[in-house]
């Protein structure tokens, strides 16, 4: 299984990202984590495309909610792509999304046949954790706010369960530290394994490797 998990898109290691990736650069890339906010959601993919050309990486995105339902399609059009990456925004709407177009079971299968990368930064980070417990005091909006056509209403608390830890990204920061601190206590208390990062700061697992990228 091979994991690029940041707190800010390719962190400072856009070259490992490209490395994990393999041969195959086609990046199939989500947003579904900001399917609440229509206006905004668009705004950064030109960006975000950039970016990822500047890897290496021959970019385009996907929408799951045109896969709701219909995940043997989702199977089919994944299985050209050599890494799958989920952006930022709110963890539970791309908890739903993953779970609505059978993405969750998907990811599953393909990294345990090793046919694909996965990669995310913040909420896309924050979702391969063994639960979702805790990532509500550092997500905004909260975790009932459901987008409009979403088949899967009822919030989910099992995360995709990729790694043995929860994810609490952007600690440290100006802009999200606070909500980073409130999760941090939250798994303090429940005595609840945890990694903080920074954002420029990567989880890299490859096979049985976990390295901490700083």
């Amino acid at each position: 299984m091979r994991l690029f998990l940041s707190s800010q898109d390719f962190g400072n290691y856009p070259e490992v990202a490209a490395k994990l990736a393999g041969r195959n650069r086609k990046a199939a890339y989500v947003k579904n984590a900001q399917d609440d906010k229509p206006d905004e959601r668009d705004l950064s993919t030109p960006e975000k495309k950039l970016m990822f050309e500047a890897a290496g990486f021959e970019f385009e995105e996907i929408d799951l909610r045109n896969y709701f339902g219909k995940s043997k399609d989702l199977l089919n059009k994944l299985s050209n792509f050599g890494s799958f990456w989920s952006s930022g925004g709110n963890t539970f709407i791309l908890r739903r999304a993953m779970k609505a177009s059978g993405l969750d079971e998907i990811l599953k299968q393909l990294l345990k046949e090793d046919k694909i990368m996965y990669g995310g930064w913040s909420a896309g980070a924050c979702v391969t954790a063994p639960s979702l417990h805790g990532i509500e005091y550092g997500d905004r909006p909260q975790p009932d706010v459901v987008p409009k056509n979403y088949p899967v209403r009822k919030t989910i608390w099992e995360g995709l369960n990729l790694v043995p830890f929860m994810i609490v990204p952007h600690c440290r920061s100006d802009w999200f530290g606070k909500e980073a601190d409130r999760s941090i206590r939250y798994f303090k208390k429940h005595k609840i394994p945890y990694k903080p990062l920074q954002d420029g700061q990567v989880i890299v697992v490859d096979g049985k490797k976990t390295e901490f990228l700083k």
